[in-house]
């Protein structure tokens, strides 16, 4: 077992100066005398402690069938303890014999006289210790190394409770007095004295209120669960209950030596205030109200003296020399017998400690034995048979190498007090020793934590004061309760002294690993409490925790791994990120810390982040770029990084990382056209798109060869422009974007460069020509991509420069240079013949000297340096002149290849026959047959394509005049002032009015005569004679008229009459006076002005609207 020794247990006891090394909880020894020391019984103890199996009888020994027990078989091994020789005879201080208070007296002098002797026997005792220390070094030694492993181990295991010494005004208290017994509760302590004092204190000690209740020894204390009584039991037989709140106090005599007494649970909320007491007079009364004053009622008796008493719901147990018993209150009767383990020491030597858990589960320590009992019902059946309904099982028994001063729960553990003894001395107390006894100095008592299997969790040995001089029974173990098991309480009581245990919480966990420098451990347990744990008086908040951590870390040269930790340690305080940044700085692990600065909650001071930035500027551009794009540009000073990067550019200009981290800069400064030199300079797709978004026109037109080159390389390193131009000079016939290159990848890629977009927003510069002209100077390649960028965007643009493009087409566009030489009048033709001429372009000399008026030396380029009768043909085609023809026709009649071509070429420009009318009789000209045929064959197509176009002609001739014939039939109406006239293309005008009453005449004559036989005989005879007069209009000239057209009057031809049986149409309404209602009908009343006035009337109407 694991035992955390903090005494020096190698040390001479007999040194009253010496001071043992500090319990946790910070409590240091100081050395006391005490004012009374114990007489002490002796008794004995049989063979080895072992685990045994328990029989719990239902009553008494004598009385009812006994129950099994199953105890966990633990060895007493698992708990071995440094053992120490004792002197002098056991007992518990204040202990009376049955004989009477004179025993007592005897007793008390008795120990007085031990206590001298032993003062006598101090040499003796040192020189013996020293003795036994000699001998026992030889053999240390050889141990030395395994007891140095065994105190690493146990330096690293954690205890399991802290401790507090009460402090206040008990130490001014126990001056002259001495601690016997004590009870606890959540509101207050209450204290027993040898001298029968009750003190009543608050939690931290202080001494708020005493009773002088007794005239001897206080050997039990009890406190009510509302915490308004306290019931005392003393060596004087009385038992006191006094009031904390009033003044009423009882007091019961019994006039022997009580030992326990118990209240019962909400004893000052109940009627009967019973209360449990015993002690020497051999039984057990319950005691309370009763109809005519107190009443007492004995549970039990004849089985010696009662030690111990508690109770807890409905149960009472308590112990005597046979064992211990379970008494019900409800069925009033005792249904459970624990007997005491065979070979224990006697009853009255060591006192036997009693604790309930809960209400059904006890716990026993008595000497060296420990007992867990749990209270069970019984079956139906076995209650049938007379059996008590309960019946108590004992779950755990394990035997001891120490002695039981008190006992507790903490959860499913054992808390043990123990007092540190050599037991075999226990067995041989009452054997007669010839001599002097020499009497030892006690060891410091110790908590043991169990299992309930016995196996040790923690062992803290405890100094307190005065514990020389002590043994088992002055020692106490109070336990108190609470909502929250890590709340619980332990009170180690010894005549002197008072320390509470507690079991650790967080703080103390923390405290202990940062203690040990486990800092890691440490932040761990702290985060687990969530990030608005600060720990208890900021010792162990996770920030302080944290920087020792970092500290350490650091110091073992672990950078990265404190770097990760600093988010996690400093959080949102920037004062501590800026001291440890600077210190990272120091220690030049920038790096480690870098990634885990933070920009915002918290946000530190510009310097800061200044400093990471010029250290990466000097160390590694690349993670320099990454910050720049990572953090915001507003965590530090723009102008003061800026001109740090270009002064590192000045010495290294073609650093990469540095111009975009440049470019980065000045865009954040909204310095765009700095941020597009650098872009441009690292060819930066989409870059170019900063111009038109921050018209940054004017920046261009200084560093256009900037942008030419930024545009060289996008077409060296495009791969879809190269393999479009790859294309294009594998299938030159395949229409292309970049038009035909004549095989030649060097002009498809001048080509791709005209529709880059460098030029094409220089192109957009119209006006700063001359000024980009002059910084292309000297680059005759950029400087005719620039121009026939213009050129294609607008062909008037830039004209002052067409002159240079004729040279610069030729040089680097040759098969453009025609296209460009017929589209451009702003060049000298002279000047780009001489250029031409030069380069011997005869195609764009022909041209040329076309344009220039020497169309004869131009067809005789093409005649003789081109042998092209295509190209001559269409040269004299495009001159229209006939002399040129003449030349063309002449040339040729001596070169068979020209006639063929000619033939097959001419067309309907000139008659073929006057070709062949001039050919040499007797030339043989190949292909002639063929060529003939291909005029012949052509003639007839013309022709039947002539009268084609005839017939279509003269069809939409007649359906034009026949619409027209229609539409001039048609009247229109007008209104002037009341009137409202009808108006036809014959200028006749009629009032709407008078024809209205001619729409019966209209369905019986005109529309009837129209629809007629008659009618219809005269419409067709028209359309055929308009139809014969198109035809004459059209028709083909003559034979022998030289292509004059023969033309007739279509006016004269005749129209046929009517026919006989045609009924006569009227030219007019049937009705009388309708041809001109405006005139006649008002001449008849108003002659003259009246009808002047119609007249002009109609010849203004007719005027405006027809004419």
């Amino acid at each position: 077992m694991a035992t955390k020794d903090i005494s020096s247990r190698e040390q001479e006891p007999h040194k009253e100066d010496e001071k043992l090394e500090h319990l946790p909880g910070d409590i240091q020894e100081r050395k006391t005398t005490p004012a009374s020391e114990s007489g002490h019984g002796d008794g004995s103890a049989e063979g080895e402690h072992q685990l045994q199996m328990q029989h719990i009888d239902s009553g008494d020994s004598d009385v009812g069938q006994s129950e099994p027990a199953t105890p966990a078989n633990v060895s007493g091994s698992n708990l071995t303890m440094e053992a120490s020789r004792i002197s002098g005879t056991g007992g518990s201080s204040g202990n009376m014999d049955p004989a009477g208070e004179e025993d007592d007296e005897e007793d008390e002098d008795g120990d007085s006289e031990e206590s001298e002797d032993g003062d006598d026997d101090d040499d003796e005792d040192e020189e013996e210790e020293e003795q036994e220390e000699h001998h026992s070094n030889a053999s240390s030694e050889d141990d030395s190394t395994s007891d140095e492993d065994e105190d690493e181990e146990t330096e690293d295991e954690e205890p399991k409770l802290k401790y507090q010494r009460l402090a206040a005004t008990l130490s001014e208290t126990l001056k002259k007095d001495a601690v016997s017994a004590m009870a606890v509760s959540d509101r207050f302590l209450a204290l027993g004295t040898h001298w029968g004092v009750v003190h009543i204190l608050d939690l931290i000690g202080t001494d708020v209120k005493r009773f002088q209740s007794h005239s001897a020894t206080v050997n039990e204390l009890s406190i009510d669960t509302s915490g308004e009584f306290v019931a005392s039991a003393s060596d004087d037989g009385k038992v006191v209950i006094n009031s904390l709140y009033t003044t009423e106090v009882q007091t019961f005599n019994y006039k022997r030596p009580v030992k326990a007494v118990c209240l019962e649970p909400d004893y000052s909320r109940k009627t009967t205030r019973q209360f449990v007491s015993g002690g020497m007079a051999e039984y057990l009364l319950l005691s309370g109200k009763g109809w005519f004053g107190n009443k007492d009622v004995v549970i039990h008796s004849g089985e010696g003296p009662i030690y111990n008493v508690k109770w807890r719901g409905s149960y009472i147990a308590w112990a005597n020399e046979a064992g211990i018993k379970i008494y019900d209150c409800l069925s009033q009767q005792r249904f459970a017998y624990i007997d005491r383990p065979p070979g224990s020491p006697r009853a009255d030597l060591f006192r036997c400690n009693l604790c309930w858990k809960s209400d059904t589960e006890l716990f026993i320590g008595w000497a060296n034995s420990v007992k867990i009992g749990v209270i069970k019902e019984r079956s139906k059946m076995d209650v049938a048979s007379g059996l008590p309904s309960r019946y108590v099982e004992i779950v755990c028994q394990i035997t001891t190498d120490f002695i039981v001063s008190g006992i507790a729960p903490l959860d499913d553990l054992i808390v043990i007090l123990s007092y540190m003894t050599d037991l075999s001395e226990i067995r041989n107390v009452d054997v007669i020793q010839e001599g002097p006894r020499k009497r030892q100095k006690a060891r410091p008592p110790e908590i043991h934590i169990l299992d309930i299997h016995g196996e040790a969790v923690a062992n803290d040995v405890l100094s307190l004061f005065g514990f020389e001089h002590y043994q088992a029974n002055d020692y106490r173990l109070e336990y108190l309760p609470a909502e929250n098991p890590a709340e619980n309480s332990f009170y180690i009581v010894s005549p002197k002294d008072i320390v509470v245990a507690k079991p650790r919480d967080l703080d103390d966990h923390i405290e202990w690993l940062v203690e040990r420098k486990k800092y890691a451990e440490a932040l761990r347990a702290a985060e687990q409490a969530g990030p608005s744990y600060a720990g208890r008086l900021q010792v162990n908040s996770i920030i302080d925790i944290g920087q020792k951590y970092l500290g350490t870390l650091m110091d073992e040269g672990r950078f990265d791994d404190a770097g990760k930790t600093c988010r996690k340690i400093l959080r949102t305080d920037a004062q501590l990120w800026e001291n440890w940044i600077y210190r990272f700085a120091e220690a030049k692990q920038i790096a480690a810390i870098r990634p885990y600065i933070p920009v915002e909650n918290p946000k530190l001071s510009t310097t800061v982040y200044e400093l990471i930035l010029v250290h990466y500027l000097n160390v590694d551009q690349e993670i320099l770029l990454e910050i720049i794009k990572t953090w915001p540009p507003s965590v530090y000073n723009l102008q003061n990084v800026v001109e740090a990067a270009e002064t590192a550019l000045q010495k290294d200009s073609g650093n990469r990382l540095l111009m975009e981290s440049a470019a980065e800069l000045y865009t954040y400064m909204k310095r765009f056209d700095m941020a597009l030199y650098y872009g441009l300079l690292l060819r930066q797709p989409n870059i170019l798109s900063l111009v038109k978004q921050y018209n940054l026109y004017s920046f261009i037109t200084d560093h256009v060869l900037l942008l030419m080159e930024y545009d060289q390389h996008h077409i060296d390193t495009d791969p879809n422009i190269a393999e479009e131009i790859s294309r294009a000079v594998a299938n030159p016939d395949e229409r292309s974007e970049l038009g035909h290159i004549e095989g030649s990848v060097a002009l498809g890629r001048i080509r791709a460069a005209v529709r880059e977009a460098g030029v094409q927003t220089l192109a957009q510069c119209t006006d700063r020509v001359p000024r980009l002209v002059e910084q292309l100077n000297g680059y005759p390649k950029f400087l005719h991509i620039f121009l026939d960028a213009i050129f294609k965007k607008e062909p008037h643009e830039a004209s002052e420069y067409h002159p240079l493009q004729v040279e610069l087409y030729a040089e680097y566009d040759y098969p453009r240079l025609l296209e460009f030489l017929r589209s451009s009048t702003y060049y000298s033709v002279e000047k780009a013949y001489a250029i031409c001429e030069a380069r011997d372009l005869v195609p764009e000399m022909v041209f040329l000297l076309g344009k220039m008026g020497d169309n004869r030396k131009a067809l005789m380029l093409i005649i003789e340096r081109l042998g092209d009768v295509k190209r001559a043909i269409e040269f004299a085609k495009d001159q229209n002149d006939e002399e040129l023809w003449e030349d063309l026709l002449r040339y040729s009649m001596d070169k068979p290849p020209f006639i063929v071509g000619l033939l097959e070429n001419l067309g309907s420009h000139i008659n073929p026959i006057r070709l062949v009318q001039r050919i040499p009789d007797g030339l043989e000209i190949p292909g002639l047959r063929n060529a003939l045929v291909k005029i012949m064959s052509d003639y007839g197509i013309q022709m039947s394509l002539r009268e084609g176009c005839e017939k279509i002609l003269v069809s939409d001739t007649v359906e034009l005049l026949s619409s027209l014939y229609k539409a001039q039939k048609r009247g229109l109406s007008f209104s002037d002032e009341s009137d409202q006239v009808v108006i036809f293309f014959c200028r006749h005008a009629y009032h709407v009015d008078c024809l209205s009453a001619a729409v019966d005449a209209k369905t019986k004559g005109t529309v009837a005569a129209s629809a007629s036989p008659a009618g219809a005989h005269m419409a067709e005879a028209m359309s055929a004679a308009v139809e014969r007069g198109v035809k004459l209009v059209y028709a083909r000239p003559r034979d022998g008229q030289n292509g004059d057209r023969v033309t007739k009057d279509v006016a004269s031809l005749d129209v046929p009459s009517t026919p006989p049986s045609a009924e006569k149409v009227p030219s007019k309404p049937g009705r009388k006076g309708l041809i001109c209602p405006m005139c006649r009908n008002t001449a008849k009343s108003q002659k003259g002005g009246g009808e002047r006035k119609n007249r002009d009337f109609v010849a203004r109407r007719a005027g405006t609207a027809i004419f």
